[in-house]
């Protein structure tokens, strides 16, 4: 679009019949623009560049943003629900949409550098972990955030970036925005992507099946020496445990977590009925994948040389490797602390924060031959925002097996946990296998099994 003035020469320049209405009516036309034509309208011309970019309030910004994006508040009243911090200062409405604005750019186009790339990624968590808690407020109308985030995965080619390219920058925040989206990839949408994430499928067995992984440092699971989660070794343990729940038969393939643009939730691990001290949504009724090798594999991976090992990827192409996957159930209510038995009193003042206190829990775990065992665990909110999940499975009285996991897309989201599972006792070569936990409706069919 080019403005151009009117001149005579007896008449001075007159401006375009768009600048000559009110400045409000000019600002509540663009409202209805999507941003990028709003930006395009603004290099007709000065006046136009002004009217968009240095306007004398943020009220078409705001417009903007909210046309586009969930409201903020309703984020911020989550996070405060959910004992997050949220913002104190009035939000920047124009600052916040320039941010994702270029970050879509970045997607679609391309990176011009890593600054670039890593601003993106950030922009995709952030709005990822922004869905679940705009989920948890009940309001209705549409999920914008939600809307956004299935046209960038659709359209753009982050997901096929993000499987395909090898990651030298920015490991963690990489491989953090994989285990979100690992779900996403569908054979019937992208064939190629899929086809690239079920190769590495066998790299992520040598990492998850590594028994040099786990150790007093790491606390037996996916964390860093540093007490922070450690988001490579949750990417390995999604893409062993989504792979394989692909390859599953009948309805088990369609029994898996719900991705992170699952719209309906139904099975937020938050919800308006839960108790008002349990932050994490722990009550109620879970299910939970188990993948384990069977230990004289696990024994030969990690200490022969079939194979070019120990520990080679190409331990896993042998035809006659099996990996077996168990879809067990588990029903959660929260306890005092006082009640529990196997857990150290230590554990119970991880966390000082009064609005994230430890939450203790009991409960049973069945599977598919009936057998019922119970378990004790406790749920800690990590120094970097994470919830961790902890648990012990007991049997006759006598604790056996231990579970480490995280929360993955923040508090409430409804993709789950994913973590490791071991023995309590911890032992150089005890076995190791990962998990991945999620809620569900207490009236859901129980469709449990074991598939070898």
């Amino acid at each position: 679009m080019i403005l151009h003035y009117q001149c005579t020469s007896s008449n001075p320049p007159q401006p375009p019949v768009i600048f000559r209405v009110p400045v409000e009516l000019n600002q509540h036309i663009l409202s209805f623009c999507h941003p990028w034509d709003a930006a395009s309208f603004s290099k007709c011309c000065r006046a136009s560049y002004a009217l968009v970019y240095n306007p004398t309030d943020q009220h078409l910004w705001r417009q903007l943003f909210l046309a586009n994006f969930d409201p903020p508040h309703i984020i911020d009243d989550a996070r405060r629900n959910v004992g997050l911090t949220s913002r104190t200062t009035p939000l920047d409405w124009k600052s916040n949409l320039t941010t994702r604005m270029k970050a879509e750019l970045t997607l679609f186009r391309g990176p011009a550098s890593l600054v670039d790339r890593r601003g993106a990624l950030e922009v995709i968590v952030a709005i990822i972990e922004d869905s679940s808690l705009a989920m948890l407020s009940n309001t209705t109308g549409p999920h914008r955030n939600l809307e956004w985030l299935r046209r960038v995965f659709q359209q753009s080619l982050i997901l096929h970036n993000l499987f395909s390219v090898s990651d030298d920058h920015d490991v963690q925040l990489s491989a953090k925005l994989r285990a979100y989206c690992a779900l996403l990839i569908d054979k019937k949408i992208d064939n190629k992507t899929f086809s690239k994430m079920l190769g590495k499928r066998d790299k992520s067995r040598a990492y998850v099946y590594d028994l040099r992984h786990y150790n007093a440092e790491n606390l037996w699971g996916p964390f860093l020496p540093d007490g922070l989660v450690n988001w490579i070794h949750i990417e390995h343990l999604v893409n062993v445990v989504s792979s394989n729940i692909r390859e599953l038969p009948g309805i088990w393939c369609l029994t898996r977590p719900p991705t992170c643009l699952d719209t309906r939730r139904p099975f937020s691990t938050v919800t308006s009925s839960m108790k008002s001290n349990d932050w994490a949504g722990v009550e109620g009724t879970w299910r939970r994948y188990v993948c384990s090798m069977d230990y004289r594999d696990l024994y030969a991976f990690n200490f022969t040389d079939l194979a070019d090992g120990p520990r080679h990827p190409r331990f896993f192409k042998d035809p006659r490797f099996r990996e077996a996957t168990r879809l067990l159930e588990m029903k959660l209510h929260i306890i005092p602390a006082q009640q529990m038995r196997f857990h150290r009193s230590v554990d119970l003042r991880t966390n000082k924060s009064s609005t994230h206190a430890p939450l203790c829990f009991t409960g049973v775990s069945k599977g598919v031959n009936g057998n019922e065992a119970t378990l004790e665990g406790l749920v800690t909110m990590g120094k970097d925002g994470t919830a961790r999940w902890r648990f012990i499975i007991i049997y006759a009285d006598h604790p056996q097996w231990s579970g480490n996991g995280v929360q993955i897309g923040g508090i409430g989201n409804a993709m789950g946990v994913v973590g490791i599972w071991t023995t309590i006792h911890h032992d150089q070569d005890d076995p190791f296998g990962p998990f991945w936990l999620w809620k569900v409706e207490d009236n859901s069919p129980t469709h449990l099994m074991d598939y070898i």
